[in-house]
């Protein structure tokens, strides 16, 4: 092969090298990149939220019937205030259900009054001991005192209620519920407790009484703590104050059908079935989102 010929085929080889890398690149297999999902954040808690609320019960079964009886005095001492806190449950934009734990109204009343000897007891005496002298002697007597009789009422309420949003209008959202529970109901009362007080005798020994205090001074007492099943419904109306407080003001008629107490009845103490209370409620809720 001439010099030439040489030359002529070095120079084909170079024009001819970039072509076929050129060829070779079109037959290599492509490079695939997966895009990585996009992230979505997990709402822990979303649709769960906590309240509390406290309410006053304007209508109750303490509303003792009362007459003066000249030596007798009335004694009351109320608190009329309810209060519930629990957790719930939005199920949708308009329905939401709540297990709730409460404090009912409690009452607790006496009545006192002055019986003459009411006490019986002993005072001692000085007789003769046939020799000139003295013993000291107790005796029979009696002495006044104060009688007593003693009411209360408690209660507690574990309750799963269920509401139903009706939209919202200029930032309020009225609601409509009802629940369905068990009440804690407990009376207790004692009939006839006499204050038999002791009196010491003079510095001679003399004097004074002595109570016998039998056990009859401590009266007789009856009482009764039972669950017993309770429903309530009422209505009302919420504000969202922020993303995730509202509050909400509303009534309730709480019912408790087989639920005992005692009520003062002019001084009878009588023990009456049927607990209705309508209350008046301030709720606060937040929601776990």
């Amino acid at each position: 092969m001439t010099s030439k010929s040489r030359i002529a085929l070095a120079l084909a080889a170079i024009v001819l090298m970039p072509a076929t890398q050129a060829v070779s690149a079109d037959y290599d297999p492509p490079i695939y990149v997966d895009q990585a999902p996009d992230y979505q954040p997990v709402e822990v808690g979303s649709g769960w939220y906590l309240r509390g609320d406290v309410g006053y019960a304007f209508s109750h079964p303490f509303e003792h019937q009362i007459a003066n009886s000249g030596s007798s005095t009335f004694n009351n001492n109320s608190s009329l205030f309810t209060g519930s806190v629990g957790m719930g449950y939005h199920v949708n934009d308009y329905l939401r259900v709540e297990l709730n734990g409460g404090i009912l109204p409690t009452n607790k009343f006496s009545d006192n009054a002055v019986v003459p000897d009411g006490c019986a007891g002993t005072t001692n005496v000085a007789l003769p001991d046939g020799s000139g002298g003295f013993i000291i002697s107790p005796v029979a007597a009696t002495a006044d005192c104060v009688a007593s009789n003693f009411g209360t009422n408690k209660g507690y309420s574990l309750m799963a209620n269920g509401y139903v949003d009706l939209g919202t209008y200029v930032g309020l959202t009225p609601y409509i519920g009802g629940g369905i529970g068990v009440a804690y109901n407990k009376f207790f009362r004692t009939l006839g407790e006499r204050d038999c007080i002791d009196v010491p005798s003079n510095s001679s020994g003399v004097g004074g009484f002595a109570c016998n205090d039998p056990a009859g001074y401590k009266g007789s007492e009856d009482s009764e703590a039972k669950f017993n099943l309770a429903y309530s419904i009422g209505a009302g109306f919420s504000y969202q104050v922020t993303k995730n407080v509202s509050v909400d003001l509303g009534y309730e008629y709480f019912s408790v059908p087989s639920g005992k107490y005692v009520a003062y009845d002019n001084g009878a103490f009588n023990i009456h079935k049927g607990i209705d209370y309508q209350t008046v409620k301030l709720g606060l809720r937040y929601d776990l989102w």
